[in-house]
């Protein structure tokens, strides 16, 4: 692997940008020996926009607190994934990415007001029975410079690949083979992928509308996966006995918007299990667990 590719922010890039590069870059892929290259991406004493907040607990349903939503650094984060993910040494083509599992490490809860340290970083890569995978990761620092928040996103780039061996046991959320102690049925709306992007900032087309999704293969729009999983942290909340958790889940069968699903959750030892399902059952959208630390 090369030098480390260090890109310092004094402020969020914008995400426009990001979008347009990721639009015209076809992707190389990777070569025989060859790697992703460590791109490394740096923002210090990052400030929460109340309104901007405010919005994202609406559209995911977490009430209001003095600490942040378990998933809104990632929010925080998101136009630095967009600038390490469409840099000119990144070889891969962002909207041909997939996202398949997410992995959060709360060692504490974060108040709304303090100024936070921000680290993106991807490099490397595995092989995958679909293609390849590799990990975006994000760091949220305090002013201390201690860790207090770390995000795992691991993302599939389709294309041929190995036997998946050592993948497929990295960070994989459960099955659903708990008992349900209690389920609520969800009603999706139509309209939630471009509600999740006003507050998010995420605008992949196969979120916004059925004409858009259209163009890259998709009958329908469908839901955003990190608000599937900001929803369920939602619901889950007051059901959560500790500020210092994990929160994992695998992303399984899209949600074509709109929908109707089930929520289905139940105690495990140290945690919580959960899943988000059809209205049948007969189809899984998403798995996950909650362990506290």
């Amino acid at each position: 692997m090369s030098g480390e590719i260090r890109l310092d922010f004094e402020q969020l890039p914008a995400v426009a940008p990001s979008y347009f590069r990721a639009v015209a870059n076809f992707g190389s892929g990777l070569s025989k020996g060859e790697t992703i290259p460590e791109i490394v991406a740096r923002l210090n004493d990052l400030e929460v926009r109340a309104e901007n907040l405010a919005r994202y607990r609406r559209v995911c349903g977490f009430p209001r607190a003095d600490t942040l939503p378990v998933t809104y650094p990632h929010v925080l984060a998101f136009p630095m994934h967009m600038a390490v993910l469409t840099h000119r040494r990144f070889p891969l083509k962002l909207l041909g990415l997939i996202h398949v599992r997410n992995h959060i490490t709360q060692h504490r809860a974060i108040q709304a007001g303090e100024p936070l340290d921000l680290v993106v970083s991807v490099g490397g890569h595995r092989e995958a029975v679909k293609g390849i995978e590799f990990d975006l990761v994000t760091r949220v620092n305090d002013a201390s410079g201690a860790a207090i928040w770390e995000e795992t996103g691991v993302m599939l780039s389709r294309g041929k690949g190995g036997s998946g061996g050592a993948s497929s046991k990295k960070r994989q959320a459960p099955a659903a083979d708990f008992t349900p102690a209690e389920e609520a049925t969800w009603q999706v709306p139509a309209d939630i992928g471009r509600r999740y992007a006003s507050a998010a900032g995420d605008y992949n087309p196969i979120h916004l509308s059925a004409w858009s999704a259209k163009l890259f293969g998709f009958p329908r729009a469908i839901a955003t996966g990190m608000w599937m999983k900001a929803r369920a942290a939602a619901a889950l909340q007051p059901h959560l006995s500790s500020e210092a958790y994990s929160l994992s889940v695998a992303f399984k069968k899209p949600v074509f918007l709109p929908s109707t699903l089930v929520f289905q959750y139940g105690g495990a030892d140290n945690g919580v299990d959960f899943a988000l399902t059809s209205r049948s059952g007969d189809v899984q959208h998403l798995t996950g667990e909650v362990r506290y630390l």
